[in-house]
């Protein structure tokens, strides 16, 4: 069995890499009945995805999720792709796995920081899908580092996550109309993700920016009460992840990235937006000044 090994970070998603990975399956001589197996993160899993769909117009692969952001998340839904220099995933394709394979107690070898940044997407599902979710990890007493989360508890967020990915995904597989709403957080999250070279701060972390971004701009725009963006905002908190936009982002540079989100429809950025907990909407009716405001108030 051939292995090839992926640098860790998102800074390594790119077409270089893929190239490398297609030099292994060549030295390899792996065939359209061959099977590429992602052992790893999102990071990992997105690459060998990707890989997969297109060497030899597509041959199989199995995700074998090591991080919680994999198995709650990247490892489901059947996206695979890569990062252009512009902005995140714009490089892809759809490609399910024949086999999501998750062993929690992998997790116990994941550092602190990775634990929280997979609660980002959790939290997501709370409030795009599950408010029973949502309740639960409020009533947990501790959710910034895993040793703190009873087994129960664990056991509760990995299932009904990935039944909240799986469903929607059923629904619409190729992001036609439902599955918009897992990007939850991802529009501003992602363009600070770009912006800051995807050094400085991991995907769930933010994704936890863009989620209170999300959440105070449809305060503004009388879509959901303030008393549910703080809850929210205070579970975000709970679990140790930010809240603010780094410093040395320009509230102008992030506006414009979003023209490069991957949601953008004729020329409208579509926003991700909570009418209560466990309940969204999208939206592309979002002033640009609302957006501008509230980042300016994250800063």
């Amino acid at each position: 069995m051939a292995q090839h090994t992926i640098p860790p970070g998102e800074r390594y998603k790119t077409l270089s890499s893929i190239q490398k990975i297609y030099d292994t399956a060549l030295a390899n001589r792996l065939e359209r009945s061959s099977t590429i197996v992602a052992l790893g993160g999102g990071v990992v899993g997105d690459m060998a995805g990707f890989a997969a769909a297109t060497w030899l117009r597509g041959i199989n692969f199995v995700q074998v999720p090591t991080s919680l952001l994999a198995m709650v998340d990247a490892s489901i839904g059947g996206k695979t792709g890569v990062n252009h220099p512009q902005g995140k995933n714009l490089i892809g394709a759809f490609h399910q796995p024949r086999l999501v394979l998750i062993d929690p107690q992998v997790l116990n070898t994941l550092p602190a920081r990775e634990f929280r940044a997979g609660m980002a997407e959790v939290i997501k599902y709370g409030i795009i899908w599950d408010a029973q979710l949502f309740e639960q990890l409020e009533q947990a007493p501790r959710l910034d580092q895993q040793r703190y989360l009873d087994l129960k508890l664990l056991q509760t967020i990995l299932t009904r996550s990935c039944e909240a990915k799986a469903h929607v995904v059923s629904k619409d597989e190729k992001e036609a109309g439902l599955r918009a709403i897992l990007n939850y957080g991802h529009t501003i999250g992602h363009a600070v993700e770009s912006l800051t070279g995807y050094r400085l701060v991991n995907h769930g972390e933010a994704v936890a920016i863009g989620m209170v971004a999300a959440g105070q701009i449809a305060v503004e725009l009388g879509l959901w009460t303030q008393a549910e963006c703080d809850r929210q905002h205070a579970l975000i908190q709970k679990t140790g992840l930010p809240t603010q936009i780094p410093a040395e982002l320009d509230v102008e540079a992030i506006v414009a990235t979003l023209q490069t989100d991957k949601k953008v429809e004729a020329g409208r950025v579509r926003f991700v937006l909570p009418t209560q907990i466990g309940a969204v909407k999208v939206t592309d009716q979002v002033p640009s000044e609302t957006v501008k405001q509230v980042l300016r108030q994250l800063q």
